[in-house]
């Protein structure tokens, strides 16, 4: 079904989880450390699970370096740690593409039904963001054909900028 990258230390946890993970019907790959999951990464999985404490670099670092990287931004990411500190600071900082954080240790089922859930809103996700493309295809054919050349220039930016979910200010006399 889906392919997913476990960022886990503990080996013998990691093998459980990948256990009950293929029992699922999903592909796991596991990453034992941090260097080793940010190029696991490169391979686009469709859910990250990650540990914060990695013997290389914080998970908070890895996490931060997902998010830097255009290809890995929108990866979903679920954190499991055993640090409920660490779990309550990024709650609070509310961290673009975080899923959730979960507190070690959790349940089989627990955790089937989490990554289930996630993986359901990435595909809700991704069929939304295909209809929102073709919407906004159509309506630039339609203004390309019918509408004037300053016009299809303005809409082209604010698709491309939603596309790029970057909000930048709309310049009102960028074409005189």
């Amino acid at each position: 079904m889906a392919a997913i990258l476990i960022v886990e230390d503990d080996r013998g946890l990691a093998q459980a989880i990948a256990c009950l993970l293929r029992q699922a019907g999903h592909s796991p790959v596991l990453a034992p450390d941090a260097r080793t999951a940010l190029r696991q990464a490169a391979d686009l999985p469709d859910l990250i699970l990650l540990d914060l404490v990695l013997p290389d670099l914080p998970g908070e670092e890895v996490l931060r370096r997902l998010r830097g990287q255009l290809e890995t931004a929108d990866i979903p990411v679920l954190v499991l740690t055993g640090y409920p500190e660490a779990a309550a600071r990024l709650r609070i900082l509310g961290t673009p593409g975080l899923v959730g954080v979960y507190l070690k240790p959790i349940s089989g089922i627990q955790l089937r039904r989490v990554v289930d859930a996630a993986l359901a809103s990435t595909t809700e996700q991704g069929a939304d963001d295909d209809v929102q493309r073709q919407r906004h295809g159509d309506l630039i054919r339609r203004l390309i054909l019918e509408g004037p050349d300053a016009l299809v220039f303005h809409v082209y930016r604010r698709v491309h900028a939603d596309r790029m979910r970057v909000r930048r200010p709309v310049v009102t006399d960028a074409l005189t």
